[in-house]
């Protein structure tokens, strides 16, 4: 494993099992260079999974102080992963990945990666059962939403796998599937945003390969994009699950190195 970093790690402050502090003992144990904290955003929906506004003082300070504490050791990072309605700036944060985990309903909000039923319910009602119809919407907000704010990060691009491997709402293999992936995914790598490859599926049983898949990485770096490998951590037991998979997938597709946080500034390509 080269990567010894993730930009994608949260913590007890939102949905995330371990403290923060404990996860940097972790990171130090792994070897890691460097390590990112991204909570989610505070919103106004959806309490128990994101960072409530009245906490994200104390996020901010105890990353901060982590910050201090290692120094010299390992870099470490205040981040904050930033869904489209996210009721905050991150204006005070170091970098924030940009995710969309959210389509509208009327007077509501249906999550893309939570339970299956109300994504089916949605498409079944919304979409006239036609779940390419629901995975356009997604590709649509995460497209309009990285063109317009020109994020560092891009969070797991195809999330809407995650369900449809229990429910197939679409055949991902499609012509039709892959060309609307693709022409969302295409004007993002003039945002000279990191496309995340991210694990934390694979580590919670999910999928069998990251986000994104394989013919998007593909594609990505015949653009000329750049990408950062990241395990979305919930618990610090994870914290590079499946980074060696993640780095064979790249090199077969013929990337040479990734980018990851710096020890010395933000960003440092290494390796492969």
């Amino acid at each position: 494993m080269k990567t010894l970093s993730s930009a994608h790690v949260h913590t007890t402050f939102c949905d995330g099992r371990t403290p923060a502090p404990l996860t940097v003992r972790a990171a130090l144990e792994k070897g890691f260079v460097s390590l990112g904290f991204s909570s989610h955003a505070p919103q106004e929906f959806d309490a128990e999974y994101n960072m409530a506004l009245k906490d994200e003082p104390a996020y901010r300070a105890q990353i901060r102080t982590l910050q201090a504490e290692y120094a010299g050791r390992m870099a470490i990072y205040l981040g904050l992963e930033r869904d489209l309605f996210a009721c905050v700036s991150a204006k005070d944060y170091d970098y924030y990945i940009a995710s969309v985990h959210y389509l509208t309903w009327p007077g509501d909000f249906v999550a893309i990666d939570g339970d299956a039923a109300p994504l089916k319910k949605y498409v079944d009602e919304r979409c006239g059962g036609d779940g390419l119809m629901m995975a356009r919407q997604y590709y649509e907000s995460l497209r309009d939403y990285v063109v317009k704010e020109r994020p560092p990060i891009i969070g797991h691009f195809d999330l809407v796998r995650k369900n449809n491997a229990v429910l197939r709402l679409f055949d991902e293999e499609s012509k039709a599937y892959r060309r609307l992936a693709l022409d969302a995914l295409r004007p993002m790598a003039d945002s000279g945003a990191l496309l995340e490859v991210n694990t934390g599926a694979m580590a919670r049983g999910y999928l069998t390969s990251p986000y994104p898949a394989p013919f998007l990485l593909k594609e990505w770096k015949s653009w000329g994009g750049e990408v950062t490998v990241t395990s979305d951590c919930h618990d610090a037991r994870y914290l590079d699950a499946y980074f060696n998979e993640a780095e064979e997938l790249l090199r077969s597709l013929d990337y040479t190195h990734a980018v990851r946080l710096g020890q010395k500034e933000l960003w440092e390509r290494f390796s492969l």
